[in-house]
């Protein structure tokens, strides 16, 4: 068969553009191919990174990744750690409040934020928030410090004595503990100087066995009840037999009480053996 040169050139030209555009299909899929391949190889090393615990190694490389598989969350995750780690929890928040549901996400949320509002003095809010994590990390331990510090703040100083006396060891629990023992005590000390046995009483029982609290408060008990049973006479002595005998009724066991209520009793009319 015979072909001009004319023909020639069109078949050439036909042809050409085929050739071009497989070449250019098949560098366009070697380079998904290959984008695909290194961006898995990234996430595997970030992971690596991540569970060796070089947490600001793989937060960089994760945030590379954009938005591959899981990239986000760990990568979220690990600016959270890397904060977390450095005692900065105000810095962390937010990064664990963006991975709430992966791993421990919500609960050291959680624990930042509840830090955050201890640092701030918001103590009792505080303390509700390490409450809820139960013994998760040092939590119990700092729920019981800010519980202490808001119940001296309110002066509840019962609650503040037992809440330091829980956070043993944090902070400076052991020494708030200790001021607050001293200040406790001075003060029963001035209400038992003062005649205030039944107050001073309550103050050195709330301190157990600090210094000689418990001696004092034995003292302050009988003193009281030395009151109570002067009040008693005073009542029978001015006619009011039921009082003095409800007053000696009260102190039973302590020196002749028991004794003076029945002879009261008998003033009284009532018939002392079925009296109780």
């Amino acid at each position: 068969m015979f072909f001009s040169r004319r023909s020639f050139g069109i078949r050439r030209l036909t042809r050409a553009p085929r050739r071009l555009f497989a070449l250019l299909l098949c560098v366009t899929l070697f380079a998904l191919t290959g984008c695909t391949g290194d961006k898995s190889g990234a996430y595997n090393r970030a992971i690596a990174s991540f569970a060796a615990g070089e947490y600001a190694e793989a937060a960089i490389a994760f945030d590379k990744l954009g938005d591959y598989q899981q990239a986000l969350t760990y990568a979220a995750y690990s600016h959270g750690l890397t904060y977390y780690e450095q005692g900065d929890y105000a810095a962390a928040e937010p990064y664990f409040e963006q991975s709430k549901d992966f791993m421990y996400g919500a609960q050291r949320y959680t624990y930042c934020h509840a830090s955050v509002l201890e640092d701030g003095g918001a103590f009792a809010e505080a303390a509700e928030a390490f409450a809820t994590l139960g013994d998760f990390e040092d939590a119990s331990l700092r729920a019981a410090y800010c519980r202490g510090r808001g119940a001296e703040e309110a002066q509840d100083y019962e609650t503040a004595l037992f809440a330091y006396t829980d956070a043993a060891g944090y902070r400076d629990a052991d020494t708030l503990l200790g001021n607050l023992q001293t200040q406790v005590y001075d003060h029963a000390k001035e209400l038992k100087a003062a005649g205030s046995y039944e107050e001073a009483l309550n103050w050195f029982a709330l301190l157990g066995d600090y210094f000689d609290s418990q001696s004092q408060a034995r003292d302050c008990k009988n003193y009281y009840r030395d009151q109570l049973y002067a009040q008693a006479e005073t009542y029978e002595n001015n006619g009011d037999l039921q009082q003095a005998y409800d007053l000696f009724s009260s102190l039973s066991g302590y020196r002749d009480a028991q004794a003076r209520a029945d002879e009261v009793a008998i003033k009284l009319g009532l018939d002392v053996d079925t009296v109780e």
